[in-house]
This record gives C-alpha cells, structure tokens and sequence, in this order.
C-alpha cells in the first residue's frame, strides 16, 4: 500500500535580530506602525508541513506520494526529495507563482514576527487526487 501525503511545500527563511522587537515600538504610535529590523543570522531550509512529513516517510523506506504545489523553482527541492524516497511525481508546478514561503524574524526575547506567502500553494486544488490514487 502506497501512501500520499498532501499539504504545503515551501521554503522556510528564519532570521534572528540581536535586539527586541518591543525596543521599536512607540507605545502612542502603535495605528502606524512600520518597522525594519537588522538581523544578523539568515537560515533558508525546505520546509512545508507535508514535503518534511514525506522526508521522513521517505527516511523510513515507505517511498510516500508527496502531493501539492510548487512554484517553477521546485526543481532542486524535487531532486533533493526524490533522493530521498519521496514520489515527487503529483507535485503541480506553477507556471507562474512562486513556492510557499514562510519568513520568520526572532528577536533576542524569543518574539517572533512572521509571514507565510501561499501563492502556488493554492493550485494544489486543482490536483485530482483519482489520479494520484490509480
């Protein structure tokens, strides 16, 4: 028995900022806010809830069905996962939007500022999942 495994493909973009978000914020100024923060440590991984769940389906010899979508950039992340032992073929690659993305900025306090493009995320409705079964 095959399993599939669906949801979000993405690139994770996590940086650390040495001071505290709190520090820019002017407590009567808070309806405009607009902050730009120096960070000094920049991490760029795979991620996506379901491409890292089929990784470690992958690592364990179950050879799982990743299904989703990706921008037109997947073609490392793909190669990286079919090395190892994900069934990439039911990705949908956009023609047109670029791959999920998650960016994260941690100040020193442990607060986090975050953001999560979906973009080509979204076309993993137009997958069908009979094709992906037979």
């Amino acid at each position: 028995m095959r399993i599939a495994v669906t949801g979000s493909i993405a690139t994770d973009h996590l940086m650390t900022c040495p001071g505290r978000f709190s520090d820019q914020l002017v407590a009567d100024q808070l309806h405009t806010v607009s902050l730009s923060f120096l960070v000094d440590q920049l991490d760029v991984s795979r991620g996506g809830v379901a491409a890292n769940i089929a990784f470690g389906m992958g690592q364990l010899g179950t050879r799982p069905i990743l299904v989703g979508a990706a921008g037109a950039a997947f073609d490392q992340c793909r190669a990286w996962l079919d090395r190892h032992g994900v069934d990439t073929d039911s990705v949908r690659i956009s023609e047109t939007l670029h791959t999920a993305r998650f960016v994260c900025t941690t100040d020193a306090h442990h607060n986090q500022i975050g953001s999560f493009y979906t973009r080509a995320m979204g076309e993993a409705r137009l997958i069908e999942l009979k094709t992906v079964a037979d």
